[in-house]
C-alpha cells in the first residue's frame, strides 16, 4: 500500500503530476479497503511537505539528498507526526524497505533520521511568520504578504485553512431534479442558509446523480462568482475563461437553459470538457470554442461577461495542495500582465448597460482589487458596483469578486 502511495507522490512531487488527476487515474489499483488511508496519507503529505521537510532536515548535516529519499522521508515524518494508529516502528520498517528499493545505500540513512524524528521534539523559528511558514508548508514570502495585505491575524487564518480537509459541495441542477427528490440520497445533506449541498459519500464521479446529471461538484465560492452575475433567462452570456465549465452550467441553470452561453478557453481539451459536462447535465445553451481570451474580436457584443481569470490559487490552497509544492514569487507578475490583457479584451464585449464579472480564486490584492483600480483607470466607460473578497470558511476557499457595470454614454 505504501509503496503505491510512495510511487504517486514521487510523481507529483518530481515529475509535476497533478495530483487530483492521479488519484482519479490510479486510485483504482489499490484495494477498496486501502483507499481512504492512501488518499490521506497522499494528499496529507502534499499539504505539509514543508513542514515535514523542515522536520527531518534538522536532524542531517548532508546537503544534497536524493530527490526520491527526500519524497521518502516526507511522507514517513508525515504519518509520524499526523497518523495516531499506526505504530511508528511500522512506518520505519516500511520506509527502509522502500529505501533499499530506490538506493540501498540509502536504508540506513533513513532509519536513523526516522528515530531521530520519533525521539525528539520539533524546533521551530521564534520569528511568528517563519513559524506560521514551516507549519503550514506554505513559502515566507506568501506569509508576509498576506500578513501586509490583510493582517496578521487574518494571514494566520488563511495559512492555517489551507491544511484543512474541505467537504465536497454540490450544486443540484434544477433543470432535472427538484429538492425534495434530491434530498432522498442518503449520501446528500443540505448547507444551512444555502442552496449548496454536501456530498459525504465516496468518489462523487460514480454516483447515480453524477452519472444521470442530477448534481455538480462547486465550491460555494465559485457559485458565489456565478450568482453574482446575475443572469436572466434569454439573455446572451460570454463567459471567456470557462474551462471546465462549472460556473457556466450554474449560469445555464439560473436562466433556465434559455439564451446563449458562449464558453472560451484556449486549450482544445479543455473545450471538450465544458461540451462533454453540458451534454450530462442536458444543457443545451451552451457553446464552446477553443480561443485565446486575449484576442477575441469577432464576438460582438453579450448581456453579461464573466471574466475568471488565471490566477495564482492561493485562496484554493486547500483543494489545490500542489500549488504549494511549486509557488514562486515571480509568477505573479506574469499572471497580472495575462489578468489585466483578458479583462480589457472581455470588457470589449459588454454592451451598454451590460454587466461584466471580474473574478479570481486567489487571496492578493495584486491580482484583485489593484486589477480593478488600474481597468476602471483606464476604462472610464464602466463603474464598479461592488467588490468583495470571500475568504476561506468551513466549506469554501478564497475568493475575489468584482461586478462592473458599463455606462450608457
Amino acid at each position: 500500500m505504501r509503496s503505491w502511495v510512495f510511487k504517486a507522490l514521487c510523481s507529483v512531487v518530481l515529475e509535476g503530476t497533478y495530483s487530483n488527476l492521479y488519484l482519479k487515474n490510479h486510485l483504482k489499483e489499490v484495494p477498496e479497503k486501502d483507499q481512504a488511508l492512501c488518499t490521506r496519507i497522499f494528499y496529507g503529505t502534499i499539504q505539509n511537505y514543508d513542514y515535514c521537510q523542515y522536520i527531518y532536515q534538522q536532524f542531517t548535516n548532508r546537503k544534497k539528498i536524493e530527490s526520491k529519499i527526500d519524497v521518502l522521508l516526507v511522507m514517513s515524518v508525515y504519518q509520524i507526526k499526523f497518523l495516531d494508529k499506526v505504530p511508528d516502528y511500522a512506518i520505519c520498517n516500511e520506509a527502509v524497505n522502500l529505501a533499499k528499493k530506490v538506493n540501498s545505500k540509502s536504508a540506513g540513512f533513513v532509519n536513523a533520521i526516522l528515530h531521530k524524528v520519533i525521539q525528539n521534539e520539533v524546533k521551530l523559528p521564534e520569528d511568528e511568520v517563519e513559524r506560521i511558514a514551516i507549519m503550514n508548508s506554505i513559502k515566507p514570502w506568501l506569509i508576509r504578504m498576506w500578513c501586509s495585505q490583510y493582517g496578521l491575524d487574518t494571514a494566520k487564518k488563511i495559512a492555517m485553512h489551507s491544511n484543512t480537509t474541505l467537504p465536497i459541495v454540490v450544486r443540484r441542477n434544477s433543470l432535472l431534479i427538484n429538492e425534495e427528490n434530491f434530498l432522498k440520497d442518503p449520501y446528500i445533506e443540505k448547507i444551512k442558509d444555502s442552496e449548496l449541498y454536501v456530498y459525504i459519500g465516496e468518489q462523487i464521479s460514480s454516483h447515480p446523480y453524477y452519472v444521470k446529471g442530477y448534481m455538480s461538484a462547486q465550491d460555494p465560492g465559485s457559485y458565489q462568482i456565478a450568482r453574482t452575475l446575475d443572469v436572466k433567462c434569454e439573455e446572451k452570456v460570454l463567459d471567456v475563461c470557462s474551462a471546465p465549465g462549472t460556473k457556466a452550467m450554474a449560469l445555464a441553470q439560473f436562466m433556465n437553459n434559455k439564451g446563449t452561453i458562449d464558453c472560451l478557453d484556449i486549450h482544445e481539451h479543455r473545450v471538450q470538457l465544458i461540451k462533454k459536462d453540458a451534454k450530462r447535465l442536458h444543457v443545451d445553451i451552451i457553446h464552446a470554442y477553443c480561443k485565446d481570451a486575449t484576442k477575441i474580436l469577432d464576438l460582438g457584443l453579450y448581456d453579461r461577461v464573466l471574466c475568471d481569470v488565471p490566477c495564482s490559487g492561493y485562496g484554493v490552497l486547500a483543494r489545490k495542495p500542489d500549488i504549494k509544492l511549486r509557488m514562486k514569487s515571480e509568477d505573479m507578475d506574469s499572471l497580472i500582465k495575462i489578468q489585466s490583457e483578458i479583462l480589457a479584451s472581455a470588457a470589449s464585449h459588454v454592451k451598454e448597460n451590460g454587466c461584466l464579472v471580474y473574478s479570481t480564486c486567489t487571496l492578493n490584492k495584486k491580482e484583485n482589487e489593484k486589477q480593478i483600480e488600474y481597468f476602471i483607470k483606464n476604462h472610464p466607460g464602466f463603474a464598479l458596483e461592488k467588490e468583495e473578497t470571500l475568504f476561506p470558511n468551513e466549506y469554501s476557499g478564497g475568493f475575489f469578486i468584482a461586478k462592473l457595470v458599463r455606462n450608457t454614454h
